[in-house]
């Protein structure tokens, strides 16, 4: 039986009342958990305390974004491994320690992750090339092999991985969503992918839809890229060429959905056309 003093599961919520006691019934009772809340007003600490008493909150009265409340409750751990997880996934005692017995094996590695599992229980492709590469490669790879062993790949998931939070390992504060795990990984060299240890996860069930979190999904995927960009894919220089075409590529979307009535749509491609137009402002 894995000791509860080696590991604790940390999560990030925001507006996850619906979701986070699933998460949270999913936990092995004797681990702790850390739950860091960005300001959520739809009940979620009170729904998590609910369903389990013993949880370590840390809330945020403003929402900090993705990474930096990651950082904030690796920050608070004292075991030896941190797993983070998404409010939306469901890993078990199994899958724990499965992630643990690699790490253990495989101590050169910063970074340690589990196959993901989508709603229908179906293996999913968690793990790629890193994004730069990934970016040149075909959409569609059906073709290429699995993992059939612990493998070390350029980039796992965000959604679960395995840290060593003594380690100083973190997020860069500044993605404040998306591209936050893409950029921790090409950082950590790669991450250990252990094919057999599964973990669930509902993809974009963290927080409810609504207008507003489709214009703020979209918004911050674009700026995200292109910080990436400057960053891993050749500087500023390059990343401004990248952001001026796509400030045309958004334009043209919203207007090919705008002629077919495809209104959501429309509010995401002019998102994320301002999402390109903040970072060609002040992100360069």
């Amino acid at each position: 039986m894995l000791s509860q003093h080696r590991v604790t599961l940390v999560t990030v919520t925001w507006r996850s009342a619906a979701t986070i006691p699933g998460f949270l019934a999913a936990c092995p009772p004797d681990m702790p958990v850390v739950l860091v809340d960005n300001a959520s007003d739809d009940g979620t600490v009170e729904a998590a305390l609910a369903a389990r008493s013993d949880v370590q909150v840390l809330r945020n009265s403003t929402n900090m974004g993705f990474g930096r409340a990651a950082n904030q409750g690796l920050d608070a751990v004292r075991t030896e491994f941190a797993i983070l997880l998404n409010p939306d996934a469901r890993i078990s005692t199994q899958a724990i320690e499965l992630l643990v017995a690699a790490a253990d094996s495989y101590p050169d590695h910063a970074l340690v992750a589990p196959l993901l599992l989508d709603g229908q229980g179906q293996t999913v492709r968690s793990w790629n090339a890193d994004q730069m590469r990934r970016r040149r490669l075909p959409r569609h790879r059906d073709a290429e092999p699995w993992p059939e062993g612990p493998t070390c790949v350029e980039f796992a998931s965000g959604a679960c991985l395995l840290f060593r939070p003594a380690q100083g390992l973190r997020f860069d504060p500044d993605f404040f969503l998306f591209y936050e795990d893409d950029d921790l990984c090409t950082r950590a060299g790669g991450v250990l992918l252990v094919p057999a240890a599964r973990v669930a996860h509902e993809g974009g069930r963290s927080s409810p839809l609504s207008l507003e979190v489709t214009w703020r999904k979209a918004r911050c995927m674009a700026w995200s890229r292109l910080r990436y960009t400057a960053l891993h894919g050749g500087g500023a220089a390059v990343a401004r060429r990248e952001g001026v075409g796509r400030l045309a590529y958004h334009a043209g979307k919203a207007l090919g959905h705008a002629l077919r009535l495809k209104g959501r749509r429309v509010l995401a491609d002019l998102a994320a056309f301002a999402g390109t137009l903040a970072w060609l402002l002040t992100g360069a």
